[in-house]
């Protein structure tokens, strides 16, 4: 009988040796219990966190902001209408020199067409003269001939008509040449017909120009202008271009412009328009000198402005709705510089700006910060 209760104790001490074995195979260990925590701690933190824009609808002046050229479209060559030797030079008259249009520029001597006007002058009184005498003979030839033939009709000749033709048309001659004669005289002084600068020159006292020889270079300050390159796309938002204002800028330098015109085509290879663009004369550019061009265009009402770091890609933005990001499509009227500008619509919670990393359609996140 002890036997047999020592046998029992044996058995159901292994049973329950065999018990707690199996329990203790069952029981998470250390590193299982870390990572369940960090699993926790994940999905606690699984929850992202986005800033976002909750702009306001306003009505947007719409702009082409680009670079242009300043050009002249009036570059003249200066160069006198007669020869001779230059007697007096001014001061405007140098590289760089602004002159006044009718202003003397430069002088050559005058002694050679003073005289041929003396002498234009004197063949005129001669040729007068001479008209008077053809008068005189013809009264005298027509009283001898009433005396001689009465009642009959005076002869041509007689009545001396062609000589009288011949002296009128002496007189005419001699009007015109004394008008070439004065003409030529005041080419001696030399001018321009317009508000200039001077471009180069190399003419000095004492040199002898001849006629239609440049001797130098000036434009017209009324002809300058921008020239700028606007692309296809960008010239929708300025229709219609031609008297759109527009701001020129260089340094310090900012004046106001209009849109004069626009090219009859448009450039095969970077499929761009030229727009040319009228400035004040008074202006300080220069022909050759780079600016900035603002060309302002149409407005455009109920439209959003936004960061350009809200576009995520091909005009999609992420939105929050309902504590969720949601991916809208959205048209883009025009990119100006750091901003893009669209038509208005509904943002739900508001507009995330930047790229929420991993984002998909439905994440769940939440409104950090709300950017103005």
């Amino acid at each position: 009988m002890k036997k047999i209760l020592v046998g029992l104790v044996q058995v159901l001490v292994i049973f329950l040796l065999l018990v707690l074995a199996f329990l203790f195979s069952r029981a998470p260990n250390l590193q299982e219990i870390q990572s369940d925590s960090a699993v926790v701690a994940s999905n606690t933190e699984s929850v992202l966190s986005v800033a976002v824009v909750k702009p306001q609808a306003i009505t947007s002046q719409l702009f082409v902001d680009s670079t242009g050229t300043a050009k002249t479209s009036s570059i003249v060559p200066m160069a006198t209408q007669v020869s001779g030797q230059v007697v007096w030079i001014s001061d405007s008259l140098r590289t760089g020199g602004s002159v006044a249009k009718d202003e003397e520029l430069l002088r050559i001597d005058a002694t050679d067409f003073e005289l041929a006007l003396d002498q234009a002058e004197a063949n005129l009184q001669t040729a007068k003269a001479n008209l008077e005498l053809r008068e005189a003979e013809r009264l005298a030839g027509e009283e001898n001939w009433q005396i001689m033939n009465p009642g009959k009709e005076v002869p041509t000749l007689v009545a001396r008509v062609p000589q009288i033709n011949q002296s009128r048309a002496s007189i005419a001659a001699a009007d015109a040449s004394l008008a070439i004669a004065k003409l030529r005289l005041s080419r001696t002084s030399y001018s321009l017909p317009f508000d200039g600068k001077v471009l180069a020159t190399d003419v000095g006292v004492g040199q002898l120009l001849t006629q239609g020889q440049p001797f130098g270079s000036a434009y017209d300050t009324a002809s300058l202008e921008v020239e700028v390159n606007v692309a296809e796309s960008e010239m929708r938002l300025l229709e219609p271009v031609v008297g759109r204002a527009a701001r020129i800028s260089r340094s310090r330098d900012s004046f106001d412009a209009v849109v004069d015109r626009i090219s009859a085509s448009i450039d095969i290879r970077t499929r761009t328009t030229t727009l040319y663009i009228s400035v004040d004369s008074n202006s300080p550019l220069l022909p050759g000198h780079f600016v900035d061009v603002r060309i302002f265009g149409r407005l455009d009402d109920d439209t959003f402005r936004l960061p350009e770091s809200v576009e995520q890609s091909r005009s999609t933005f992420w939105i929050v709705k309902e504590g969720k990001l949601e991916s809208v499509e959205v048209r883009i009227i025009a990119r100006e510089g750091n901003e893009l500008v669209v038509p208005a619509f509904d943002y739900g919670e508001g507009i995330v700006v930047g790229s929420p990393r991993n984002a998909y359609s439905g994440m769940p996140v939440t409104v950090s910060a709300n950017r103005s």
